[in-house]
C-alpha cells in the first residue's frame, strides 16, 4: 500500500487544508514537517518566529492525533529528507501548498519539483492564498481572489490513516531521520544560529490562540479599526493582529475572509456604523494582502 506525504510549511493548520484532505481521500498520510538549517539561516529569520512556529506545530500535532495520526519531523534540507524517506519508506506523491516566501524557498520548491519527477513521485501543490502562479493578465486577479475567498472550505478528514508498509514503518522513519512530534526536542535556536532573544510580549502560536484573536476582533475591536490602526498608541489594540496567524497559517485567509463577511451580514440588523466600516476597511486591507505577494509572485527579482 503506498502514501502520501503531506509536507506542512506555512499551512500549520488541518482546517481548510486541501492538500491533507485530498491526501487523505486517497488513503494513508504521513504528515511531515522539515526544519531547515538553510531556511533559519536567512536575515528574515529570527527566534521569536521559531518559537511561534514550534508553538503552532505543538498545536498542529494535537489536531492531527485528534483524526487519528500525528505529526512527524525531520531536521535537514527538504529534497534530501524526501530522498531518505523515499528509500526507506518509498511513497507515492508529495501534497503541498505553493508558496510566496523568498529567493531560498524559491529555489527550494523547484529543486523539490525536480527531485519528485527524478522519482516519479506525484507533487500536487494547491494555492495557499489568493495568489496567482504564472497570472498572465493582471485583470484577471481580482475576479481569481474573490472566487478563491467564496469557494468552500476544505472539510478537515473525519479520521487520517496512517502507512502500515513497510510492516516496521515506525522503524524506516527513523532510519530516514524522521521522528514523532514530542518524542524528541527540536533543534534548539542556538543550533540554527539564532539570536536567542525571545521578545516576552510576542503573539504566541496555534490554532486555538489564532482563532481567540479572530473572534476578539470580530466581536469586540474592530469598532476601533479604523482610524485607530494609524497611531502607534491605538494599533496594538484596532488593528487585527492576526498577522502572524496568517504568515504561518494557523487560520486560513479564506476563512478569517468569510468570517469577516459574515460579521458583516449579521450587522444588517442593528446600527453598528463603526464597526461595519471598521471590517469593511479590514477587508480592504486583506486584499492588500494578496495583492503585494502577487506583485513578489509575478515579479521575484524585486
Amino acid at each position: 500500500m503506498g502514501y502520501r506525504v503531506v509536507w506542512f510549511k506555512r499551512d500549520l493548520r488541518a482546517h481548510d487544508h486541501w492538500p491533507l484532505f485530498e491526501a487523505a481521500r486517497q488513503g494513508p498520510v504521513l504528515c511531515l514537517y522539515i526544519v531547515e538549517p538553510s531556511l533559519w539561516a536567512q536575515p528574515d529569520a529570527a527566534a521569536q518566529h521559531y518559537g511561534f512556529v514550534r508553538e503552532s506545530l505543538q498545536a498542529l500535532d494535537a489536531q492531527l492525533r485528534a483524526l487519528g495520526s500525528r505529526l512527524h519531523v525531520a531536521l535537514g534540507e527538504v529534497p534530501e529528507v524526501l530522498a531518505a524517506l523515499h528509500a526507506h519508506a518509498p511513497m507515492q506523491a508529495v501534497h503541498a501548498h505553493e508558496e510566496t516566501g523568498n529567493a531560498l524557498t524559491f529555489a527550494r520548491d523547484l529543486a523539490v519539483g525536480r527531485w519528485c519527477r527524478a522519482h516519479s513521485v506525484a507533487w500536487r501543490e494547491w494555492p495557499q492564498f489568493g495568489v496567482v502562479r504564472r497570472l498572465r493578465d493582471r485583470r484577471e486577479w481580482q475576479p481569481h481572489w474573490e472566487r478563491h475567498m467564496a469557494a468552500p472550505q476544505a472539510p478537515t478528514p473525519t479520521r487520517l490513516r496512517s502507512p502500515t508498509e513497510p510492516t516496521d514503518f515506525t522503524e524506516a522513519l527513523s532510519r530516514a531521520g524522521l521522528w514523532a512530534w514530542g518524542t524528541r526536542p527540536l533543534p534548539s535556536v542556538q543550533a540554527l544560529g539564532l539570536d536567542p532573544w525571545d521578545p516576552p510580549q510576542r503573539q504566541r502560536g496555534g490554532r486555538a490562540r489564532a482563532q481567540a484573536v479572530l473572534d476578539d476582533f470580530l466581536q469586540h475591536r474592530s469598532a476601533r479599526y479604523r482610524g485607530g490602526i494609524s497611531s502607534p498608541l491605538s494599533a496594538p489594540d484596532a488593528c487585527s493582529r492576526l498577522s502572524p496567524y496568517l504568515a504561518h497559517g494557523c487560520l486560513s485567509l479564506r476563512e478569517v475572509v468569510q468570517a469577516t463577511r459574515a460579521q458583516l451580514d449579521a450587522l444588517q440588523a442593528w446600527p453598528a456604523p463603526r464597526v461595519r466600516q471598521g471590517l469593511q476597511g479590514f477587508v480592504s486591507r486583506l486584499y492588500w494582502h494578496c495583492h503585494f505577494i502577487q506583485k513578489l509572485e509575478s515579479e521575484p527579482e524585486l
